[in-house]
């Protein structure tokens, strides 16, 4: 198996997602700073997008994290249960996962992020913590009393679930109680090695609260 290279960006969740399900295989990858001079050249000429994450095996290169991740799944243990039924359920929640969560609380991220507190515009602020919220019911619904979404380990549709809420908390927008089936998800995913090694340094210390 090939040593693999990623054009990363710590906080980005498309590249945190990259970075866990990377660290689930325990697969090799060398990881590359954006911001190198070097690495931004490089980025520059294999992204025409101007996005992260790149992934690069030998001649392959992916720009969109979705591909990738189905990509190391593919060529890769875990990551997919084997009931085809629990591979599109672990598929489906991926998408959800950017189309509802992820666009949600993009809304909080984008207005906080550097900007002083009294610049934010506050119902940007509280139509992304509306949207956030309004998608948790049936994500409660479908963990019930399971420990993960798909099957009896995280899969794909954990890599990708757990930065949104990761950089939700990061941000002062926290799952209510009447949530517990996620809060509880929540807090295995943040004492499980692979997740809190992915995660950005920054993001860490809410882990550990949550454990």
């Amino acid at each position: 198996m090939s040593r693999l290279e990623l054009i990363d960006k710590p906080e980005c969740p498309f590249c945190w997602r990259v970075r866990i399900a990377l660290t689930l295989q325990e697969r090799a990858a060398d990881s590359l700073d954006r911001s190198d001079p070097d690495v931004l050249a490089r980025w520059q000429r294999l992204a025409p997008n101007r996005t992260v994450p790149v992934l690069i095996d030998e001649d392959l290169v992916l720009t969109d994290s979705g591909p990738m991740l189905e990509y190391l799944a593919e060529t890769g243990p875990a990551l997919l249960p084997d009931s085809p039924r629990q591979r599109a359920e672990a598929r489906s929640w991926m998408v959800y996962g950017d189309n509802v969560l992820g666009r949600s609380i993009r809304e909080v991220v984008f207005e906080k992020r550097d900007k002083p507190e009294k610049e934010w515009d506050q119902s940007r602020i509280r139509a992304g913590i509306r949207g956030f919220m309004e998608g948790l019911p049936a994500l409660e619904t479908a963990l019930g009393t399971e420990h993960f979404l798909a099957g009896n380990q995280p899969t794909l549709a954990e890599c990708a679930l757990f930065p949104r809420f990761a950089l939700a908390l990061a941000n002062d927008v926290e799952v209510p109680e009447e949530f517990p089936a996620i809060r509880q998800w929540l807090g295995r995913m943040a004492a499980h090695p692979a997740f809190v090694s992915a995660s950005p340094e920054r993001v860490r210390n809410f882990l550990f609260d949550l454990t």
